[in-house]
C-alpha cells in the first residue's frame, strides 16, 4: 500500500544564497514562493527595509528580488526574506577592491618610525580588548602623488552589553570628531560572527603639518583602555623637484602642494597667515589673557593672537608663577572631584571666611532642596553637603555658593559590576513543554545577556524566546520546547556568567487502541476507531494512498485520544485499505474494508421492543460504577421490528427527565442495541438512569444506577499539636468528600520554610489522623502537608500548615543552693543549664511551697535572666521547698530543686567542725574491722553536715582491676602448679612444658589483703604438639567468577549540531575484562586520530571531535572476552545550523 505524502512546510520554492561581492557593485538575491499572492519581507540585522537608499525591491507573481546598489562595506551584513511562517537567512560578504600598482619612488623607503604603543588597562586587567591602531597604506592612483594612510583599533565587545564609545585625538585635547571633513573620514564596522567592531581613521593627502601625537580612547561603563601613536611626517627640499617629498611612517613617499589648504587637522598653517594681526597691537598682553583664562579657551585665544607652538605655550604657562587672588568668601574649597560607590554616602566639605554667611548648593545648575538624602551642616566655619544613598543620578556637577563667590567640583558615582547570585540550573524537558530558565543577580534592573551555544538571543518575530525581568530574578522563557532547542545556554552580565544545558526529548506515541479490519453491508455504517496516548496529536486518514476528506456521508472526529473515520450508508465503492497516520511521527495504523452485497427479502412484521439486560423484571436495578474523567458506555441490547425509538432519561429528586447532552454525551441506536455515551465522567453524572424503547407494537424500561468514584477531596489544613527537640506531633480533619470510596490512608509531607522540595514522610498509607514526624533539625522552621488516599487514586494535597520550629526544652539549671537567709526572704543562686539547644533562652521562673502541700506558688512575676535571685516577703519560721526552671520556645525545662525545706530565720552564727589532725588523712581498714571516730563540732540552733573519706580494703574480684600483682598457676592430671608468683604484667610466657600433654592456666589477683576469692580460667586447653606433625590443609574448589560480556546501559540515538564536540556512551560488563572496539559504519575506527576512545570502570565513551556532516551514521560498540562478545550500535545525526557553512577537516 502506498504510504501518504506530507506536503512540504516551506512557503518557499526558492531560497536566496549567501553571495560575495565587490566593494562599489552591485547585488541581487532572489526567491520564488510557492503561492503567487504571498506578502514577502525583506530584513537586514533583523529590521525591515523598504526601497530606497541603496536597496531596490521587485516582486513580479511568485518571484521576488532584493537588489543592493553600490556595495559598501557598511552593507556587510546578515539578511532574511519573510513570507509566511517561513524566514530564511542569507549572509552578504564584501570583498575589498584590488589596490591600483603604484608608481615607484625614485628614492628608497625608509623603515617605519612609528611604533604604537599598547595601553593598560587601569583596572588591572583588560576591559576592552582591543587592538592597537594600525596603519594601513593606501596606493595613490596613477599618476597621482598623494598618498592615504588608515589608522585601525578593534575592540571585542564579546563581554560588553552596549556598543563602546571611541574618540580620536591629536595632542591632549583637540577631539578629531569636530574635524572630519576633506582630509579626515573616521569610519566603524562591526562582525556579528567574532563580536568584533573596528573603527578607522583614514587621512587623506597626508601633509606635513599632519605630524604630531594622537591618541585613541575606548570607553563602555565603568571600562576604559587608550593608545598613543605618533605620525612623522618628513620633508625634503630640492631644486629639481617643484613640489616638496614628504616621508610618512610606514615607509610610504607622498607628495604635498604647498599651495593648498592644510586641511582640518592642522589650524598652525591658519594662524600664521593672521601672524601680521599680532604684532598690531603690541600693547596687548597674551600671557596674562592666558593666565586668567580656563582652559578651554586656550585653543581660541591662541587663534586669535597667532600663537603656533601650541606645547611651548602649555609649557611656558606652567612654568609661570601666576599671583592668584586669594578668595574672600572661601578658606577652603572643593576638591576638583570626588568618588564614591554606589550605595555609599558621601560628604562635601568646604570653609568659609564669615561662619554666619549663608550657602547655597547646585547640582547641575539647580538648587539642592533639603531632603531625607541631601542633608546641610553648618559647623563653625564648616559647611556640608551629605548625600545618602548615592545612585547614579547623582553622577553631576555640584556647586557652593557664597555671595557672588562659587566653587566647583564633580562628583563620580562608581556602579559595582552585577554578579549572579544563583545560577542557572540543568533542565530536561520533553517536546511540546514550556521551559524556564531562570537566575538571580546581586542588583534590581540590571541588563543581562542571553546566549544560546555563543549566539546571541533576541526577541524575534516569531516571539519563540521570551525574557522575563522580575526584580533581581531573570527568566529566559522558550513556550514549546523543540529538539532545536537543546543546547547550552549562558547567561551574561558585566560581573560574571552562567551556563546550564538543555536536552528535548521526543515523546513515544503509545497505541492502546489500533483499527480493525471491518466488514459490512451495503447501507451499512462503518466507524473505523483508534486511540493513541496523546491527546493533542492530530493525524490524517488514508484510502488506498489518497487523502480522506470529510462530506456528508463521512464523518472524521477527534476527541480527547480518540480519532474515529465514520461511513454512513456503505457503498461498494468504499471498499478499499484505510490508514491512519499521526502527525510528526513515523508509524501508521492499517486496516480493510470488505463490502458484502445481501439481497434481503422484505416480510412485513411487527415485533414488540424488549430491552435484554442480565436482571429479572422490567423494573430491576443495575449498578455500574466507573471512575471519574474515564468514558461511561453503557450498551443496551434491544430487540423489536420495526425497529424502535430509544429514548434516555435521568431521575433527580425523584422526577425524571430527558437527558440533555452537554457535548460530553453521545447516544447512538444501531440494529439490536442502543448505546449511551459519556466522556470524561464527572460526579454529577451519577445517578439512576432510564431507558425506554418504544415502536407500534409496544415499549419495554429498564432502569440502570451509575456511580461515579473519584479521588477524594483533599484534607483540612494539618494543625500542629506539639513540637519537640526533633519531632512534632500533627493533626488533620478528614476530607468533606471521600470520592464514593472509603479512604484508605494519609500521605504526610514535610519542607523546610524557605525551600521549595517536599519530602514525603510515610510511603505505605498512614490510617490515623494524628502523626509524629520524627528526624527534624532543631531550630529550622518546616510546613507539613497530607494528601488523602483511597482506592482511586491520591487527592490533590491540602493547603500547608502554619509554620513551626523544633525545640526541646532545655536541661534543668545546676548547682541550687542557698546564698542566705533572713526573717523575711532567702537568696538563692544556681547556674545555667548544661543543654539550651536551638532556641533561645527566655528566662527562670522560680517557685516554692510549704512543707506538707503540693502546691507551688511563683516567687515573682514573669522571668529572671540572671543566674541569682532574692526572695522577700516570706514569713518568719516558715519551712519552705524551692525551685527553679528554665523557660525557652518549648517551654519549661524539668525543675532543680534544693536537697531538703529550708525554714526561713536568721542564722546568728553557722556552724563549725574542729576536725582534729589525725582525721585529716585517709583512714585504711579491713574489711569486718570496727571504726570508732570521734569529731567535735560547735552548732547554736541548727545542724551541721558533714563527710569523711573511708577506704575500706577487701580481697580483689575474678578480673585483675585494681590489683598490685598476679599470680599464674597451671594444672597437670588435675593438680595445679604455680608458674608465676606476684608477676605484675597481664601476659606471660610459660616454658619447660612436656610434649604431648594438655594443660589449662587459670590467673589469681592479689593485693594487700590477699588472693582473689575466683581465678580466672582459659576457656580451652594448650595441646603441646610432638615434632615431625605437619599440617595439612584442606583443598578448596575455586570459584568461577568468569562472564560474557553484557551491556548494561546500551548506546542512544543521538542529533547534535556540527562543529560542537559531542559523546556516546554504554556501560559494559564481563570478566575477564572484555576488549572494547568502536565501529562507525561497520568500518574500525580505533586508529582515527578524529575520535577518542575511553573507559573507566567499565563505562565507555567516544569521544567525537568537533563533527561535521559527514560522520553521521550508524556507530557500534563491541565487547569481546574469551567467554563471549556482545555488540550494541546507535544512529549519529549530525545537523548544520541554519545560515553557517561547516567543513570537515
Amino acid at each position: 500500500m502506498p504510504e501518504p505524502v506530507n506536503k512540504p512546510v516551506s512557503a518557499f520554492t526558492k531560497k536566496p544564497k549567501t553571495q560575495e561581492a565587490e566593494e562599489g557593485s552591485s547585488v541581487v538575491f532572489e526567491a520564488e514562493t510557492e503561492k503567487a499572492d504571498a506578502k514577502v519581507r525583506w530584513q537586514c540585522n533583523s529590521k525591515d527595509i523598504a526601497s530606497g537608499n541603496n536597496y531596490l525591491i521587485l516582486a513580479e507573481g511568485n518571484k521576488h528580488s532584493l537588489t543592493i546598489q553600490t556595495v559598501t562595506k557598511e552593507d556587510a551584513s546578515v539578511y532574511a526574506v519573510i513570507a509566511g511562517g517561513s524566514k530564511v537567512k542569507f549572509e552578504l560578504k564584501v570583498i575589498s577592491k584590488p589596490d591600483a600598482p603604484a608608481d615607484a619612488p625614485a628614492a628608497k623607503p625608509e623603515e617605519p618610525s612609528m611604533k604604537p604603543e599598547q595601553a593598560s588597562d587601569p583596572q588591572g586587567g583588560a576591559a576592552l580588548q582591543g587592538e592597537t591602531p594600525t596603519p594601513k597604506d593606501t596606493p595613490p592612483a596613477e599618476g597621482e602623488l598623494l598618498f592615504n594612510i588608515t589608522f585601525v583599533a578593534k575592540v571585542n565587545a564579546e563581554s560588553l552589553l552596549k556598543k563602546p564609545t571611541i574618540r580620536w585625538f591629536k595632542g591632549k585635547w583637540m577631539d578629531l570628531a569636530t574635524k572630519c571633513g576633506k582630509h579626515l573620514q573616521l569610519k566603524e564596522t562591526y562582525d556579528r560572527s567574532s563580536k568584533v567592531y573596528t573603527f578607522e581613521m583614514q587621512i587623506s593627502a597626508a601633509k606635513a603639518n599632519f605630524a604630531g601625537g594622537y591618541r585613541c580612547e575606548v570607553s563602555s561603563k565603568d571600562k576604559f583602555d587608550s593608545c598613543n601613536f605618533e605620525l612623522t611626517v618628513h620633508g625634503e627640499s630640492s631644486t629639481h623637484h617643484p613640489s616638496p617629498l614628504l616621508r610618512v611612517d610606514g615607509g610610504i613617499f607622498v607628495s604635498a602642494d604647498g599651495n593648498d589648504d592644510s586641511g582640518e587637522l592642522d589650524f598652525s598653517a591658519l594662524l600664521k597667515k593672521r601672524a601680521v594681526q599680532v604684532h598690531s597691537e603690541p600693547d596687548v598682553d597674551v600671557w596674562s589673557i592666558l593666565s586668567k583664562a580656563p582652559p578651554s579657551a586656550f585653543e581660541k585665544i591662541a587663534f586669535q593672537y597667532g600663537i603656533t607652538d601650541l606645547r611651548g605655550m602649555l609649557k611656558r604657562l606652567k612654568k609661570m608663577k601666576k599671583d592668584e587672588k586669594k578668595s574672600e568668601a572661601f578658606l577652603k574649597k572643593l576638591d576638583p572631584a570626588y568618588q564614591v560607590s554606589k550605595g555609599q554616602k558621601m560628604k562635601l566639605a568646604v570653609e568659609v571666611a564669615d561662619e554666619n554667611v549663608e550657602v547655597k548648593w547646585l547640582k547641575n545648575g539647580q538648587e539642592i532642596q533639603k531632603s531625607g538624602r541631601y542633608i546641610f551642616e553648618s559647623v563653625g566655619n564648616m559647611r556640608y553637603l551629605t548625600i545618602n544613598h548615592c545612585s547614579l543620578s547623582d553622577d553631576a556637577a555640584y556647586t557652593c555658593v557664597v555671595g557672588e563667590e562659587k566653587c566647583t567640583t564633580e562628583l563620580f558615582v562608581k556602579e559595582p559590576p552585577v554578579m549572579i547570585v544563583k545560577n542557572l540550573d540543568d533542565q530536561m524537558v520533553m517536546k511540546g513543554e514550556r521551559v524556564e530558565l531562570e537566575c538571580e543577580v546581586s542588583e534590581e534592573g540590571a541588563n543581562v545577556k542571553w546566549e544560546k551555544d555563543g549566539v546571541e538571543l533576541t526577541r524575534d518575530e516569531s516571539f519563540k524566546y521570551r525574557f522575563k525581568k522580575d526584580g533581581c530574578k531573570h527568566v529566559l522563557i522558550i513556550n514549546e520546547a523543540t529538539k532545536e532547542d537543546c543546547g547550552h545556554y549562558k547567561v551574561k552580565t558585566n560581573g560574571g556568567e552562567s551556563v546550564a544545558e538543555l536536552l528535548v526529548q521526543e515523546k513515544e506515541l503509545e497505541v492502546y487502541q489500533s483499527i480493525a479490519d471491518l466488514t459490512v453491508k451495503a447501507k451499512d455504517q462503518a466507524v473505523f476507531k483508534c486511540e493513541v496516548s496523546d491527546e493533542n496529536v492530530r493525524g490524517t486518514w488514508y484510502k488506498n494512498g489518497v487523502e480522506v476528506k470529510p462530506d456528508p456521508r463521512i464523518n472524521i472526529s477527534h476527541i480527547g485520544r480518540i480519532h474515529k473515520l465514520t461511513i454512513d450508508e456503505v457503498k461498494p465503492e468504499d471498499e478499499g485499505d484505510y490508514t491512519f497516520v499521526p502527525d510528526g511521527y513515523a508509524f501508521n495504523l492499517s486496516a480493510k474494508l470488505n463490502f458484502i452485497e445481501v439481497k434481503i427479502d422484505f416480510v412485513p412484521r411487527q415485533d414488540p421492543p424488549k430491552i435484554h439486560l442480565d436482571c429479572v423484571g422490567r423494573t430491576a436495578e443495575s449498578t455500574i460504577v466507573v471512575v471519574a474523567g474515564n468514558k461511561l458506555r453503557l450498551d443496551v441490547p434491544i430487540t423489536g421490528d420495526p425497529a424502535p425509538t430509544v429514548i434516555w432519561t435521568k431521575r433527580e429528586k425523584g422526577n425524571s427527565r430527558p437527558h440533555k447532552g452537554d457535548g460530553r454525551v453521545r447516544v447512538e441506536t444501531t440494529t439490536g442495541h442502543c448505546i449511551f455515551t459519556i466522556e470524561g465522567a464527572e460526579r454529577q453524572d451519577e445517578g439512576i438512569y432510564s431507558v425506554v424503547v418504544r415502536n407500534p407494537a409496544g415499549e419495554d424500561t429498564a432502569d440502570i444506577n451509575v456511580k461515579v468514584v473519584d479521588v477524594p477531596d483533599p484534607p483540612q489544613a494539618p494543625k500542629i499539636l506539639s513540637v519537640g527537640e526533633d519531632s512534632c506531633v500533627v493533626q488533620w480533619e478528614p476530607p468533606q468528600f471521600d470520592g464514593g470510596q472509603p479512604i484508605t490512608g494519609y500521605v504526610v509531607e514535610r519542607k523546610k520554610l524557605k525551600s521549595y522540595r517536599w519530602m514525603r514522610l510515610n510511603f505505605e498509607p498512614f490510617p490515623e489522623t494524628t502523626y509524629e514526624a520524627k528526624r527534624m533539625i532543631e531550630g529550622v522552621p518546616y510546613e507539613m502537608r497530607v494528601y488523602a488516599v483511597n482506592s482511586i487514586g491520591m487527592s490533590r494535597h491540602s493547603p500547608a500548615s502554619q509554620p513551626f520550629v523544633p525545640v526541646a526544652p532545655t536541661s534543668e539549671p545546676i548547682g541550687l543552693c542557698v546564698e542566705d537567709i533572713s526573717d523575711s526572704s532567702i537568696s538563692l543562686k544556681w547556674r545555667a543549664p548544661e543543654r539550651i539547644g536551638a532556641a533561645e533562652l527566655q528566662g527562670y521562673g522560680i517557685e516554692y511551697r510549704r512543707e506538707g502541700t503540693d502546691e507551688w506558688i511563683p516567687a515573682s512575676q514573669g522571668l529572671t535572666e540572671r543566674t541569682s535571685a532574692t526572695i522577700r516577703d516570706l514569713n518568719t519560721g516558715d519551712k519552705l521547698q524551692f525551685r527553679v526552671r528554665a523557660f525557652n520556645m518549648a517551654g519549661p525545662s524539668a525543675p532543680a530543686t534544693l536537697a531538703q525545706p529550708v525554714t526561713i530565720r536568721e542564722i546568728m552564727q553557722r556552724p563549725k567542725i574542729w576536725l582534729p589532725r589525725a582525721l585529716r588523712q585517709t583512714i585504711i581498714k579491713k574489711v569486718g574491722d570496727v571504726v570508732n571516730i570521734v569529731i567535735p563540732f560547735q552548732v547554736l540552733w541548727t545542724s551541721c553536715n558533714f563527710k569523711l573519706n573511708f577506704l575500706y580494703i577487701c580481697p580483689p574480684s575474678m578480673p585483675p582491676e585494681d590489683v598490685k600483682n598476679n599470680t599464674l598457676l597451671v594444672i597437670l592430671v588435675k593438680e595445679w602448679y604455680t608458674v608465676h608468683d606476684h608477676y605484675r604484667r597481664t601476659h606471660c610466657v610459660v616454658s619447660d612444658l612436656i610434649m604431648g600433654n594438655e594443660y589449662i592456666f587459670r590467673v589469681f589477683s592479689t593485693n594487700l589483703v590477699g588472693l582473689s576469692p575466683e581465678p580466672c580460667t582459659t576457656k580451652d586447653s594448650v595441646y603441646i604438639q610432638k615434632t615431625g606433625i605437619l599440617y595439612k590443609a584442606p583443598n578448596y574448589k575455586e570459584h568461577d567468577f568468569s562472564e560474557p560480556p553484557k551491556f548494561t546501559h546500551p548506546l542512544v540515538n543521538r542529533s547534535v549540531i556540527a562543529g560542537y564536540s559531542t559523546t556516546l556512551s554504554c556501560a559494559v560488563r564481563g570478566i575477564p575484562k572484555p576488549k572494547v572496539t568502536w565501529y562507525k559504519n561497520k568500518m574500525d575506527i580505533s586508529n582515527e586520530a578524529k575520535y577518542r576512545m575511553l573507559s573507566k570502570q567499565g563505562v565507555l565513551t567516544l569521544e567525537i571531535r568537533k563533527p561535521c556532516p559527514f560522520d553521521g551514521g550508524v556507530y557500534t560498540c563491541k565487547a569481546v572476552n574469551d567467554c563471549g562478545e556482545d555488540v550494541v550500535e546507535c544512529k549519529l545525526e549530525v545537523r548544520s545550523p541554519e545560515g553557517l557553512l561547516v567543513s570537515c577537516l
